[in-house]
C-alpha cells in the first residue's frame, strides 16, 4: 500500500530549497500538512533573511492542493523553536513529523573562524534542533505518536577542514541515539540520516567536476524518497543513523576492536600490544552505552547487592 500521510502535519526546517524543499514536497504530495520553515539566509549562516523561500515552497505546495504554511524563523533558540511548533499547532492543530534539516557550513583552518561565527552555526546545526525535540516532544507523547528525522552527515566521520561542521553534525547522532531510546515508549521513533546529496553546500566545492557529479547524480528528491518511509507510521524503527543518496541506502554502526584487559596495565604495557586494539578483523557492533558497558563486566563481574540499573542488554557477571 502507499505510504500516506493524511491527517499529519509536518515541519520542515530549511526547506527554503534543496532537501528541506524536497521532504516537504514529498511529504506533501502524499497527503500532510506542511510548516515550511527557512529563514532564508545564506550558507554560511549570514544572520540575514527572508521568508521569501519558505513562502515560495509553500505556495509550490499549495498550488498543487497541498496544505502548508511558511515560518521564516531562524532555527537556534528555544524561543523560536517554540514559536514554530506553536505555527504548526494554530494553523493545523497538531504536529506529527519534525524533519531538523535546517544546517550551514563553515569550512576553514581550525583557527579560522570568529567566536561569533563558530557559536552561531552550532546554534543552528545542532542547539536548534534540540530545541526544536524539546518543543515538539510534549505534543508527541501526549498523542503516543510522533516521527523525527535528524539530518546529520558524513562530514562527522572526520574530513579535515570542517571541524565545527563535524563536530555540530556528530552531536546530532548523540542527540537521536539518546532520545530514541526515551522516545520509543511514547511511541516517537527518532532516527538520524547522513545523506550525500546536491545542496548550496555543495556549490561551496572549489572543484567544478566535483560539484557537477553531485548534481548529475544525487539530486535531493532521491534523499527525500528514500527517507520518507521513516517517517511514516509503517516504521517502528528508531535509533538508527542512516545513510542515503542517488537511490543507495545502508545502515551506519559503532563497533569496538579487538580488547586487551591486564589489571596492571601502564603505557608500557600498551605499546607492546597495541596493533591488537586496532585489530578489525572481529568487529563487535555496539547499539547503546548499555552494551558498551556490558564489555566491562566480562572482566569486571558486578557483585553489589544493589545494582543500579544499566539496561536490559547489559549481562552482570
Amino acid at each position: 500500500m502507499p505510504i500516506d500521510f493524511s491527517g499529519q502535519v509536518a515541519i520542515v526546517t530549511g526547506a527554503g530549497g534543496g532537501m528541506g524543499r524536497a521532504y516537504a514536497l514529498e511529504l506533501a504530495r502524499r497527503g500532510a500538512a506542511v510548516v515550511v520553515n527557512d529563514y532564508g539566509g545564506g550558507v554560511l549562516g549570514e544572520q540575514d533573511g527572508s521568508s521569501a523561500p519558505a513562502e515560495a515552497v509553500a505556495a509550490e505546495i499549495t498550488a498543487a492542493s497541498g496544505r502548508a504554511i511558511a515560518n521564516g524563523l531562524a532555527v537556534g533558540t528555544a524561543a523560536n523553536a517554540r514559536s514554530i511548533v506553536d505555527t504548526a499547532l494554530n494553523a493545523f492543530g497538531r504536529v506529527d513529523i519534525l524533519i531538523n534539516n535546517a544546517g550551514t557550513g563553515i569550512a576553514g583552518p581550525f583557527t579560522a573562524h570568529d567566536d561569533e561565527a563558530i557559536e552561531r552555526h552550532y546554534a543552528t546545526n545542532l542547539i536548534g534542533g534540540h530545541h526544536l525535540m524539546r518543543a515538539a516532544w510534549p505534543h508527541m507523547a501526549a498523542q503516543r505518536y510522533g516521527r523525527i528525522l535528524n539530518v546529520s552527515s558524513n562530514g562527522a566521520l572526520g574530513v579535515g577542514g570542517n571541524a565545527p561542521y563535524a563536530a555540530a553534525k556528530a552531536g546530532m547522532l548523540g542527540l537521536t541515539l539518546d532520545a530514541a531510546i526515551e522516545g520509543k515508549p511514547l511511541g516517537i521513533m527518532l532516527n538520524a540520516v547522513m545523506p550525500t546529496s546536491y545542496s548550496r553546500l555543495i556549490e561551496q566545492i572549489p572543484d567544478p567536476s566535483t560539484v557537477a557529479w553531485f548534481r548529475d547524480n544525487l539530486p535531493p528528491e532521491k534523499v527525500a524518497a528514500a527517507m520518507v518511509w521513516f517517517l511514516s507510521r509503517d516504521c517502528k524503527e528508531t535509533g538508527r543513523i542512516l545513510l542515503t543518496g542517488g537511490g543507495r541506502l545502508s545502515n551506519l554502526i559503532f563497533a569496538e576492536t579487538g580488547e586487551i584487559f591486564d589489571p596492571r596495565i601502564n603505557a608500557e604495557k600498551v605499546g607492546e600490544c597495541v596493533a591488537e586494539i586496532w585489530d578489525e578483523t572481529m568487529l563487535a557492533p555496539v547499539h547503546n552505552q548499555a552494551e558498551a558497558g556490558a564489555r566491562y563486566f566480562r572482566h569486571l563481574p558486578w557483585t553489589a547487592t544493589d545494582a543500579p540499573d544499566f539496561g536490559p542488554d547489559v549481562e552482570r557477571g
